[in-house]
């Protein structure tokens, strides 16, 4: 089984305009679409889009909290969440005609440690050896360090497999703890080890193996356009993997949580390393055809599988 833990849940709104947005003046959208937002509810919409089953843990609240449940369970994903008081965030991305993206995203609601204590309870009953669980995205504000390392001791501690998908102090964090897997670009990749970003992958596969030592079991970096570089401890070869010809964002939100809902679905079917490379990277690039969120279904996804390419670094 896979679980997604989102802490800081949110409605992603998607609102499209027809000219280029102009800061000061009136913007008048041509159409609004809204739907579940926060990384780890994403990874549940991929792995849902590759035909595979999640249950997403995390916080709602509110008529928003509402309408996120209602979406989900529309979609036929499981969730499993704690209601709060006040209201789940909105994120709101603004598209116009020429593909430019901005993004305006609210910082979500404080938690106590009541309401911290009420998920670990909720997420007892999934502490399954062997299940895997996906902690993505960012923690709501104030949220103590302490229960960010509680949250991956947990996990860890009954035997389940953990994807990380975060980046700062919260990536440094969980490496204390062995992660399975961990999913940076190459911004976060260069933070954690303080280096400056690069989309050479001679350069990229050097820092990601630095992530190896301290602590991470496999790591993948997402490089854009460019594919990802994937390297693992139990792995003698590093892989760098894209697609060819290259796929241009057209919706650059939501891809790398594509690549993590790939990442899952792989370890829960027990893929080859090289076909999880192949995998994750279709997955991202098939859901940047897409404009907005939504995420590449399983054809579109072997679609661009076919015109991949894996490299040995």
């Amino acid at each position: 089984m896979i679980i997604t833990i989102t802490l800081n849940t949110a409605l992603d709104r998607t609102l499209r305009i027809e000219q280029p947005l102009v800061v000061g003046k009136l913007n008048r959208a041509t159409s609004s679409h809204l739907e579940p937002g926060g990384k780890g509810i994403n990874v549940s919409r991929a792995i849902k889009a590759l035909g595979g089953d999640s249950v997403a843990l995390g916080f709602c609240a509110g008529t928003n909290g509402r309408i996120m449940k209602d979406a989900l369970t529309s979609a036929d994903i499981h969730h499993d969440f704690v209601d709060l008081m006040g209201q789940t965030r909105v994120n709101t991305q603004i598209i116009d005609a020429q593909g430019g993206h901005t993004e305006v995203n609210e910082p979500g609601s404080k938690l106590d440690d009541a309401d911290f204590l009420r998920l670990l309870d909720r997420m007892d009953q999934y502490l399954d050896e062997g299940n895997i669980f996906v902690l993505a995205g960012s923690c709501p504000p104030e949220f103590p360090m302490k229960n960010y390392r509680k949250l991956c001791k947990t996990i860890k501690k009954a035997g389940c497999k953990l994807i990380i998908d975060a980046q700062g102090e919260m990536l440094l964090a969980a490496l204390e703890f062995e992660p399975d897997f961990i999913k940076p670009n190459i911004f976060e990749l260069a933070e954690a080890v303080g280096e400056k970003p690069s989309v050479d992958p001679e350069v990229v596969v050097v820092s990601a193996r630095k992530m190896l030592d301290m602590g991470a079991k496999a790591v993948c970096v997402s490089i854009s356009q460019e594919g990802a570089v994937l390297v693992a401890k139990n792995e003698p070869e590093s892989l760098y993997c894209n697609c060819n010809p290259k796929i241009y964002d057209e919706g650059a939100v939501g891809t790398g949580d594509a690549m993590v809902g790939a990442i899952a679905n792989s370890m829960h079917k027990g893929l080859k390393f090289d076909e999880m490379a192949r995998y994750a990277v279709a997955a991202s690039r098939a859901s940047a055809r897409i404009a907005g969120t939504e995420m590449a279904t399983l054809k579109k996804v072997y679609e661009v599988y076919e015109t991949t390419e894996v490299y040995v670094l």
